[in-house]
């Protein structure tokens, strides 16, 4: 009987190791996962991604998940005017489908993730305008915003055909084999996917909401990623409130900083302009905490100096003061987005950039 059941126990545990290390067997588990709705189905994201985080009972609120609304009346005159390219994250491709239907004057779009594994070659049409925005979420900025990172998205050809020495290529080869031996032999994230596969049901969703309630209520303690707004209304990103953080709204940002971030976005903007696109455009998203004030204490105002900074050259886009209007209606309170409301606060401001740039720029 011993060895019957020691049997069974290296089966599951063998099974649960090659799904939890290997892409396709966890891709299969979430997919299953999230198409379940109840004790059986994912419960992570579905009430925000900061509720998945601390499970407090008090933040649980259905996240509406739906793309924003396609427009309702055809703004397409001339749509075949431009091209536009995107290089974004969350903040876009979990509320705007890759449909040129929402953009002035585009009717073709292509969306590149941060996240990319390999780099993409994005080719300028010959035939007509082609813009290229390049948005990013203020928390992340300072480490995406500069031109090798964008290139190592975006430059697939400049990467494949770039010069190396033989030590070089051996320190690549040797480099390649690392990666692929850590992926195959153990998963950088196995941990948390060991904990998504066998306890993010439904059913478990009691017992950690009673154990976070009880951590926060008796000794004021949550998620470390997580912290609570003053006026308790909001779940922030931690490390977008902690002054020690480079991607915190309340960091000490120098102007020798601020200096050094115009110049990599002036680089980045030359770069792809000598490679045939007419407009780059920046888009720098406040985190929820900037725009929300709730902890009644000043930011850095990051994104408008930036903008504002007599150095730079280019465009950027800053939907803050936008946002700020009635500025509760426009972020959920358990996820570190914007909703909705706020998303396309951003698409009918992006708008008025395109329509100068489609029809009154070079």
């Amino acid at each position: 009987m011993q060895k019957l059941l020691a049997f069974f126990v290296f089966i599951f545990c063998a099974l649960t190791l090659y799904l939890t290390s290997s892409n396709t067997g966890m891709k299969w588990v979430t997919r299953d996962r999230y198409s379940r709705i109840g004790a059986l189905g994912a419960d992570k994201y579905l009430y925000g991604d900061l509720y998945g985080l601390t499970y407090l009972s008090k933040f649980k609120k259905v996240k509406d998940t739906n793309f924003v609304s396609l427009p309702a009346i055809d703004q397409k005159a001339n749509s075949d005017t431009a091209k536009l390219f995107i290089l974004g994250d969350s903040y876009l491709y979990s509320f705007f489908k890759e449909d040129p239907r929402y953009y002035v004057g585009i009717n073709q779009v292509q969306f590149i993730r941060w996240s990319v594994a390999n780099p993409v070659e994005i080719i300028p049409s010959k035939n007509k305008k082609n813009i290229l925005l390049i948005e990013s979420v203020e928390r992340n900025m300072l480490g995406l915003f500069n031109l090798n990172s964008v290139k190592a998205r975006l430059d697939r050809a400049e990467v494949i055909n770039a010069e190396l020495t033989m030590r070089q290529k051996i320190a690549f080869v040797a480099s390649e084999i690392d990666r692929v031996i850590k992926e195959n032999v153990y998963h950088n994230s196995l941990e948390a996917n060991i904990e998504f596969a066998w306890f993010n049901f439904g059913f478990w969703e009691p017992i950690k909401e009673f154990k976070a309630d009880f951590n926060l209520n008796f000794f004021g303690r949550v998620d470390k990623e997580v912290a609570i707004s003053k006026d308790q209304n909001f779940l922030y990103l931690a490390e977008t409130i902690n002054p020690a953080h480079v991607g915190s709204s309340f960091s000490d940002v120098s102007e020798a900083q601020i200096k050094t971030q115009v110049s990599e976005l002036n680089a980045i903007q030359d770069y792809y302009k000598a490679k045939g696109f007419n407009e780059v455009i920046f888009s720098i998203i406040s985190n929820p905490v900037s725009v929300l004030k709730t902890e009644n204490k000043p930011d850095n105002h990051l994104v408008q100096r930036i903008k504002s900074h007599p150095d730079f050259k280019g465009k950027l886009m800053d939907a803050t003061e936008d946002l700020s209007k009635n500025a509760a209606s426009n972020f959920f309170t358990s996820d570190s987005h914007w909703n909705q409301r706020g998303a396309k606060i951003w698409l009918d401001q992006f708008n008025t950039q395109l329509k100068s740039s489609v029809y009154l720029g070079n």
